[in-house]
C-alpha cells in the first residue's frame, strides 16, 4: 500500500471515528470518550541498517498525533490511535540525513487496572497496529507499509467526574517485520508521549 492510497482513506476514518463519538455520547451513563492530542519520542530500537555499501542509522525523532479513546462500564475500553513522526535516518557512507515520515495507526483494547472514574489510573494496552513510510532509506521513489502489533502501558492524571481535562503519559512498543533496504527484519520501535486528554461525551463510571 502506498503513501498515497493510505492517505486516501484518512477521510473515511475520520467520518468512522466522529459517528462513533456521536454514537458512544447517548451512553453517558454508561461510558466515557475522550480525545487526547498528544507529542513525544520515536525510538527505533534496532536503529543499523546496512545494504549495497551503505550503513544507515535510524534516528529517534519527535513524534505527535491523537488518541479517540472510549471507555466502558467496567475495566475495559477501546482506542483508535494515529501519529506522524519524521523518522529521520543518517547516511553514515556520504555523511547525509534525511526523513522516511512515518504514519502510525493501531487499534488498542485498553485494560484500566483502576477505577477508570479516578483521578489517577494505570492501564495496559494492546492490539494491531499500521506502520507506513513515505520512503525508503535506499529508494526514496518507493513507499512501504506494514502490519504488526502494539503494545503499551500507560498513566492518566486527573479527569473523572468533576474535570474533562487530563493528563496522559503513554509508552508504546510496535512490533512489525520491515524493510529498511536489506530485507525485511523485525524490528519494535517505541514511542513516548504524554497527552491532554479532553472528555468529549459520557461519563465513566465502575
Amino acid at each position: 500500500m502506498s503513501i498515497r492510497k493510505l492517505m486516501a482513506t484518512i477521510p473515511g476514518l475520520v467520518a468512522a471515528a466522529i459517528v462513533a463519538t456521536t454514537t458512544a455520547t447517548p451512553a453517558a451513563a454508561q461510558g466515557g470518550v475522550e480525545l487526547t492530542p498528544w507529542a513525544g519520542v520515536y525510538v527505533p530500537t534496532s536503529n543499523s541498517v546496512s545494504a549495497l555499501g551503505s550503513d544507515i542509522d535510524r534516528d529517534v525523532s519527535i513524534a505527535g498525533g491523537a488518541r479517540l479513546t472510549f471507555w466502558g462500564s467496567g475495566m475495559l475500553g477501546f482506542e483508535v490511535t494515529g501519529g506522524y513522526a519524521p523518522a529521520k535516518i543518517g547516511d553514515e557512507t556520504i555523511n547525509e540525513t534525511g526523513n522516511t515520515d512515518l504514519l502510525l495507526a493501531s487499534g488498542r483494547l485498553m485494560l484500566a487496572l483502576s477505577p477508570v472514574d479516578n483521578p489517577v489510573g494505570f492501564y495496559l494496552a494492546g492490539g494491531p497496529a499500521l506502520l507506513a513510510r513515505g520512503s525508503n532509506p535506499f529508494d526514496d521513489d518507493r513507499s512501504s507499509t506494514d502490519l504488526g502489533g502494539v503494545v503499551g502501558l500507560g498513566f492518566r492524571f486527573g479527569g473523572g467526574d468533576d474535570n474533562r481535562v487530563g493528563f496522559r503519559v503513554d509508552l508504546e512498543d510496535y512490533l512489525y517485520n520491515g524493510d529498511f533496504g536489506g530485507g525485511d527484519d523485525f524490528q519494535n520501535d517505541l514511542v513516548a508521549s504524554l497527552g491532554v486528554s479532553i472528555g468529549l461525551g459520557g461519563k465513566a463510571s465502575d
